[in-house]
């Protein structure tokens, strides 16, 4: 079971906090076997860095990065949060959202002999997290971000997949957060489609009962409106 994990203010209160575990899937690998799952970013052996955006900032980001030791290599998650006018899909307007713009993932092997990190990171023009100024992002799907090495074309990309349930709030936090949650695009459009295959089922169950009904109500009435059957009916049974 994974638990939260994230960043405290000076006063101690939390300021960034998330909740997910993730896979990492790496096409550079030969066979099948090129998912792998994450640390627990909750695990006291993770070593959690960074900081929470400031009240009085013109725009707001905070920044968040893991550090722990999988496999022989150190590894580490980068995430940057940053706070962005968005135009919303039904209309021109504008919205001021968090969005989560940046996408970090190194990986050092041990025995390496230059001891410099293979990067991986997200390209700028696709945010798969954003969510209201003040509300958590909440997502009961898988969510896939692909990671790009950008020094060398020759790497295939990495694909960061975030596991469900994803509950991410890195700025604006005020007392009760996660009370005030964003659901994200997929988990609602799920949720509409299997309410609406609910409903229609419901619904088909009634007009097949009523049919039923109305089938035997029609067979009375001709037994009773037609003896010449009704005897024929009755020396059936």
């Amino acid at each position: 079971m994974y638990g939260d994990f994230g960043l405290r203010d000076s006063k101690d209160r939390v300021c960034l906090f998330l909740k997910f575990k993730a896979k990492i899937y790496n096409f550079n690998l030969n066979g099948t076997d090129i998912a792998l799952e994450l640390a627990d970013l909750s695990d006291t052996s993770v070593a959690l860095n960074g900081f929470c955006a400031l009240a009085n900032e013109v725009t707001k980001h905070s920044f968040i990065e893991a550090r722990w030791k999988q496999n022989f290599r150190k590894k580490a998650l980068k995430l940057t949060f940053v706070e962005k006018y968005e135009e919303l899909r039904q209309s021109s307007l504008l919205q001021l959202r968090w969005q989560l713009t940046k996408v970090v993932y190194e990986e050092i092997y041990d025995k390496s002999q230059s001891k410099k990190p293979i990067v991986f990171e997200s390209s700028n023009e696709t945010v798969v997290v954003s969510a209201p100024l003040h509300q958590s992002f909440v997502c009961k799907d898988s969510l896939n971000i692909t990671l790009y090495n950008n020094k060398n074309q020759d790497y295939q990309p990495f694909v960061l997949e975030l596991l469900p349930a994803i509950d991410m709030q890195p700025m604006n936090i005020v007392n009760g957060f996660g009370s005030n949650i964003y659901l994200c695009d997929r988990t609602r459009s799920r949720t509409l489609s299997e309410s609406f295959q609910s409903q229609m089922t419901i619904v088909s169950g009634i007009v097949l009962g009523i049919s039923s009904v109305g089938t035997l109500i029609g067979y009375s009435l001709r037994r009773l409106f037609l003896p010449a059957r009704q005897q024929i009916y009755n020396s059936l049974g």
